[in-house]
């Protein structure tokens, strides 16, 4: 899934669950849940890309999921909370850049890149972008009737 679909549902889990030993985790475990969803996202055809397009892609993608997500749960939850379930919600993203942008084809990034090959789920657009737009909208709704 795109960043921006992370970042939104790792706020979401921020706002509807106000304990942070439950919520962080769940913020966490929300990246490979989410993945596994059919989307489509701009790592796709990373090799194809150059480095620069792919990290500007990127940049912009997780710069308007954060502005988003902030706009959406920022007076719904502390600030500090709120910024590290988004962060646990994208580190797996974090974790596997290095092995796009820089070529560290070494663990743990080689790691991170595999396993996340293997679960993503895959679909072109439009339907690609409409999976994430249904499901994070959904968790967003659920969000709202548990805050």
């Amino acid at each position: 899934m795109t960043a921006t679909a992370h970042a939104i549902v790792g706020g979401a889990i921020a706002a509807a669950v106000p304990d942070p030993s439950i919520g962080i985790p769940l913020a966490a475990l929300s990246h490979p849940i989410l993945d596994l969803i059919p989307h489509w996202d701009f790592g796709w055809g990373w090799k194809k890309k150059s480095k620069i397009l792919l990290f500007a892609q990127t940049a912009a993608d997780l710069s308007f999921g954060l502005v988003v997500t902030y706009f959406l749960f920022g007076r719904l939850v502390d600030n500090l909370y709120l910024t590290i379930a988004v962060f646990l919600s994208l580190i797996w993203d974090f974790l596997q850049a290095p092995y796009w942008l820089l070529g560290w084809k070494f663990a743990p990034f080689s790691t991170f890149y595999n396993v996340q090959r293997g679960m993503n789920g895959k679909i072109k657009l439009p339907w690609g972008i409409l999976t994430q737009v249904a499901t994070v909208g959904g968790v967003v709704l659920a969000s709202r009737f548990f805050h």
